[in-house]
């Protein structure tokens, strides 16, 4: 049996990936639509991920977020470095 501690964390992971769903959907901004999509396919896999895992593995569901955040943000920076994403 989980710790009721963790099932919060884990509900926090999910709640978590609310708002990075917005990110993702306003850097249609500074990015192209196809980048945007991806965007929201890696953030329709987190949320998969973070369900499927919820139950046995509630930290990882609060890790997934902070992951999707990181990977947001390089490939935002990648854009704007090497591919002249601009606003």
């Amino acid at each position: 049996m989980n710790n009721p501690a963790r099932v919060a964390l884990g509900w926090v992971g999910l709640v978590g990936l609310v708002p990075l769903l917005l990110l993702y959907v306003v850097s249609g901004l500074v990015a192209p639509w196809w980048a945007v999509a991806g965007f929201v396919l890696a953030w329709c896999l987190l949320l998969l991920t973070a369900l499927r895992s919820f139950r046995r593995r509630p930290l990882l569901a609060l890790a997934l977020p902070l992951l999707g955040l990181a990977g947001w943000f390089a490939v935002l920076w990648f854009g704007d470095v090497f591919l002249g994403w601009t606003a």
